[in-house]
């Protein structure tokens, strides 16, 4: 979003899992968020984030294919920094690959639902 744009942010959903990524999606919608385009793997995410605009990307962290496809298949179009990954845990090597793969936020799946849409809101700025 450009400084002083007030909409909403246009967010890009990534999970394989149809009723948590829908109670997902209906969550951030009325926490601020459009959710623009969903996907449940790394090429189905590239392919959204060419087709439409997208302030930052929601990338479940644990996608049977793995999160880190997605944060590549995402890097060019959208940029890791606004790039947040959800999971239901982040171990030492986690966190490690995470910093190493440069994305904006990891965040837990047990955390409370306003953090998570802060956390968001502020990699979309």
């Amino acid at each position: 979003m450009e400084p002083g744009d007030h909409t909403r942010p246009r967010l890009l959903l990534v999970s394989d899992h149809r009723a948590a990524g829908d109670a997902l999606a209906e969550y951030l919608t009325l926490h601020g968020f459009d959710v623009v385009a969903r996907a449940s793997n790394a090429s189905e995410a590239s392919r959204a984030a060419r087709a439409t605009e997208i302030d930052v990307a929601l990338v479940d962290g644990d996608l049977s294919a793995g999160w880190t496809p997605v944060v590549s298949a995402l890097a060019d179009t959208l940029g890791r920094n606004r790039i947040a990954v959800l999971s239901s845990y982040w171990g030492e090597r986690e966190r490690r690959d995470a910093r190493e793969c440069g994305v904006g936020a990891t965040l837990l799946k047990r955390i409370a639902g306003p953090i998570l849409a802060g956390q968001l809101r502020a990699l979309a700025a």
